[in-house]
């Protein structure tokens, strides 16, 4: 299962040739390589896998390792771009080098170029993302040709003698974090429990212990990709939001169910009373100096299938959004992160190995059955190297058991969706993005 993640550039070349846009490509990153330095670092396992492996800095990192040329000789559509992404998307990175590569395709139709990004998902998450993208770009079409890269001597890679005292540290600092925030989350549970069996707080345990259940389309993924876009304007999503008095992120949850709900439906696929959405979290005001830049906890939704409406599937949605976020709230956030971490890698990998060599989620409940990502961006244009980004499509990872993931950036007032799916357990996932579409008319058919 793969944790890559990503995203699909669009740029305006303007008067450039496709040399001279990649040649300001790797120009640029040259010369703000510095600004990203978990880009020039690679992974080192820590002995027996006992705890996370560790950064440490690349003494042979080179730019021509992880900038990719693609389609070179030719121009290439939308379609295309977009097949290429999910076949690059899956790929297993080479753990000797940083985990990530850029692939520039210079010739898009309409005088576009395209970068395709992807990264493992322990170098970036969403707000990460968006901070590189920060470092990278800049407000004006003004571009550097002089600029000049940055003297940069690698640390030494640590001894075995270092790298064992880490590992005695790392165990002891993860057992000591995880149980003093164990401890706090012990004293919420007792209260969340009897609460919600006094009745108190209807469903506040369900917000602990959410089970999802197997749909048609539940199952071990394969090594296939499929990304298809859709957009939606953010001022749509911000009025009916202020319309129905939730949230935005619980409109495009609550889209993205109905489109789901209504795909398996249509396909006659198996619909079980209600599907849980995996929700990401970013924890980095709580997570501290940790050594990562991927700082998310999650969140799980258990959403009804059956309902009246629209409006009354994002009212729905709406309350258990609310009391997910005040469990979580009250657990801490971060004892999700400290119990991801305290698990030895050795173990983890030991048992997704067996359960994928197994093809166990052929059998067994999904841990979730969807999931749904949105990362706020910038509302203002953005240029990299002198020339304009059009458009953002994000790209993450899909999870044995679901095979599909709704990912959201919003640029430039518009929220982009990236929907990634295994296409051997969504055929035809286009009728997906076609069913949110829908339902965001209806939404607004009935604010009017």
């Amino acid at each position: 299962m793969p944790l890559n993640v990503g995203g699909i550039l669009v740029f305006d070349r303007g008067v450039l040739s496709a040399v001279e846009s990649y040649d300001r490509i790797l120009r640029l990153l040259s010369a703000r390589i510095h600004l990203l330095p978990y880009f020039r670092k690679k992974v080192v396992n820590a002995p027996f896998g006992l705890v996370q492996p560790y950064w440490v800095d690349d003494p042979s990192f080179s730019l021509s390792n992880h900038v990719h040329l693609a389609f070179s000789n030719e121009e290439v559509s939308s379609d295309q771009v977009f097949d290429f992404a999910g076949s690059v998307l899956p790929r297993r990175f080479d753990r000797s080098r940083p985990l990530w590569d850029l692939f520039v395709i210079p010739r898009v139709q309409g005088n576009r170029f395209a970068l395709i990004a992807t990264l493992h998902h322990a170098l970036t998450d969403g707000v990460s993302g968006m901070e590189a993208l920060s470092s990278l770009f800049d407000l004006s079409g003004e571009f550097d040709l002089q600029a000049q890269p940055k003297p940069h001597i690698p640390h030494e890679p640590p001894s075995q003698i270092e790298v064992a005292a880490k590992t005695l540290f790392g165990l002891t600092e993860h057992a000591l974090t995880t149980l003093a925030s164990g401890a706090s989350a012990l004293k919420v549970l007792p209260n969340v429990l009897s609460e919600s069996l006094k009745g108190e707080r209807v469903n506040r345990a369900a917000n602990v212990l959410v089970v999802s259940r197997r749909t048609g389309t539940s199952g071990a993924i394969s090594s296939h990709r499929r990304v298809i876009s859709g957009d939606v304007e953010l001022e749509k999503l911000s009025g009916i939001a202020a319309k129905h008095g939730v949230k935005v992120n619980d409109v495009l949850i609550a889209l993205c169910h109905e489109a789901l709900v209504a795909y398996l439906k249509s396909h006659n696929f198996q619909l079980p009373e209600d599907l849980v959405a995996m929700v990401p979290v970013s924890i980095h005001d709580e997570a501290g100096d940790i050594e990562s830049k991927n700082k998310v906890s999650a969140m799980f939704l258990r959403v009804p299938t059956v309902f009246r409406g629209s409006d009354d599937l994002l009212a729905s949605v709406h309350g258990i959004t609310d009391r997910a976020k005040t469990v979580h709230s009250e657990i801490g956030s971060f004892f999700f992160y400290n119990v991801a971490e305290i698990v030895p890698p050795v173990v983890l990998q030991t048992v997704f190995r067996f359960a994928a060599d197994a093809e166990l989620f052929d059998l067994v409940p999904p841990l979730f059955n969807y999931v749904v990502s949105n990362v706020p961006g910038p509302d203002v244009d953005l240029f990299l190297a002198g020339c304009r980004l059009e458009n953002v499509i994000p790209m993450a990872p899909v999870a044995d058991g679901s095979g599909i993931t709704f990912a959201f950036v919003s640029y430039r007032r518009i929220v982009n969706l990236g929907l990634v799916v295994d296409p051997e357990l969504y055929p035809d996932a286009e009728d997906i993005v076609q069913g949110i579409d829908r339902f965001l008319d209806e939404l607004l058919e009935l604010g009017e």
